[in-house]
C-alpha cells in the first residue's frame, strides 16, 4: 500500500515537472526554445537560455512576478474575484491584509484586460448590441472644494432624471457563438466615432449587428449589415448580470470600470475552468507582467 501511494505521489511530482517545464521552454527574454534546467532559484526551477544565456523562472515577465503568495493563495482571491466577493471578505478568508487583496485583485482584472485588448473578440455572424448606462462614481477618492459635484452615498441616485452626463455609457455585445464584449466609451449616449471605435475593427462583412434603432450604429453600415429589431434578449441578460454585480460591490469607480468589463465579458457564460485559465494567463511568460504601480496609473478610464 505504501508502495503504490509514494509511486502515485512519484507520478504526480514528475506530470507537474513535464508540465512546467513545457510552460516555461520559451525564453521569456529573447523567445527563444534553446532552454534548459539550471537548478532552482527561491524553491523555484530555474532555467538558462542557450541563445542570449539570461536565467529565468516560470513566472519571470509574468503578471505575477515577485509574488510571495503560494499558487493556492493566488487562485483562491482569482475565485473570489470571477464570484463577486468582496475585498474585505477575501482578506478575512486569507487573513491577508485588505490592501493586499485589492493590489491581487487589480493585478487580475489588469491582466485579464489587457489580454482581451491583445486578443479582441471578434464580432462573427449575428450580434444582439445595446448599450448600458452605469452612474459615474469615484469610489475610494476624496473631492476637492470645487469638484463638479458633492460626494453621494452607497445607493444614492444621480441629481437629473434620465440619461445624463453623470451616467457613463457602456457598448455591449452578445454573440451566437458566447463571445462577450463590454467597453465603456463616454457619458451619456454615444455617438457614431464612438461606435466605430469599439466594434469598427470587429465586425466584417459576413457580420449582422442586431440593435433597438439609435442612429449611431448607422456608422457600421458600410462594413457589417445593421438591422432593427425589439428582440435583443442575450445582450439584456448580459446588461442584468453585469448590473447584478455592480449591485453587490456597490458600484465600482470609474476608472476601473474597464477592467470590471473585461472581468464581466469573461465571466459570463463561462465554464468552470475559468479560474485555471485566468491563473495560467497570469504564470505565463506572454502574460501580462505588471507593477502595482503600473495597475494604479496605466489605462484607467478617464472619460
Amino acid at each position: 500500500m505504501l508502495e503504490e501511494t509514494l509511486s502515485k505521489i512519484k507520478e504526480v511530482k514528475e506530470k507537474a515537472d513535464a508540465e512546467e517545464e513545457t510552460v516555461a521552454m520559451v525564453c521569456p527574454h529573447c523567445g527563444s526554445h534553446k532552454t534548459v534546467r539550471n537548478g532552482h532559484k527561491n524553491n523555484k526551477q530555474s532555467y538558462l537560455c542557450g541563445d542570449c544565456k539570461k536565467s529565468f523562472v516560470q513566472t519571470t515577465k509574468a503578471a505575477i512576478q515577485g509574488s510571495h503568495s503560494r499558487p493556492t493563495v493566488w487562485k483562491q482571491v482569482i475565485s473570489d474575484t470571477v464570484h463577486g466577493v468582496s475585498i474585505d471578505k477575501t482578506a478575512d478568508n486569507l487573513d491577508l491584509y485588505q490592501e493586499t487583496v485589492f493590489n491581487m485583485r487589480h493585478k487580475i482584472l489588469y491582466c485579464i484586460e489587457q489580454s482581451l485588448i491583445m486578443n479582441p473578440a471578434k464580432l462573427t455572424g449575428t450580434c444582439e448590441t445595446d448599450e448600458i448606462y452605469v452612474l459615474e462614481s469615484e469610489k475610494g477618492r476624496k473631492f476637492s472644494e470645487n469638484h463638479h459635484r458633492k460626494p453621494r452615498k452607497h445607493g444614492a441616485k444621480a441629481s437629473k432624471p434620465g440619461i445624463s452626463n453623470e451616467y457613463v455609457c457602456v457598448c455591449a455585445s452578445v454573440t451566437g457563438g458566447g463571445e462577450h464584449i463590454a467597453v465603456a466609451v463616454n457619458r451619456a449616449s454615444p455617438d457614431s466615432q464612438e461606435i466605430l471605435d469599439v466594434f469598427g475593427k470587429r465586425v466584417g462583412k459576413d457580420t449582422v449587428i442586431l440593435c433597438d434603432g439609435k442612429q449611431s450604429y448607422n456608422a457600421l453600415d458600410d462594413i457589417c449589415t445593421v438591422a432593427v429589431t425589439k428582440r435583443i434578449n442575450k445582450v439584456n441578460g448580459f446588461h442584468s448580470f453585469m448590473k447584478e454585480r455592480l449591485n453587490a460591490m456597490r458600484g465600482v469607480a470609474t476608472i476601473y470600470l474597464n477592467r470590471y468589463n473585461a472581468l464581466f465579458s469573461k465571466r459570463y457564460g463561462a465554464d468552470k475552468s475559468i479560474v485555471d485559465d485566468i491563473y495560467k494567463l497570469m504564470v505565463s511568460n506572454g502574460g501580462s507582467n505588471n507593477t502595482i504601480a503600473r495597475t494604479q496609473s496605466t489605462n484607467l478610464l478617464n472619460i
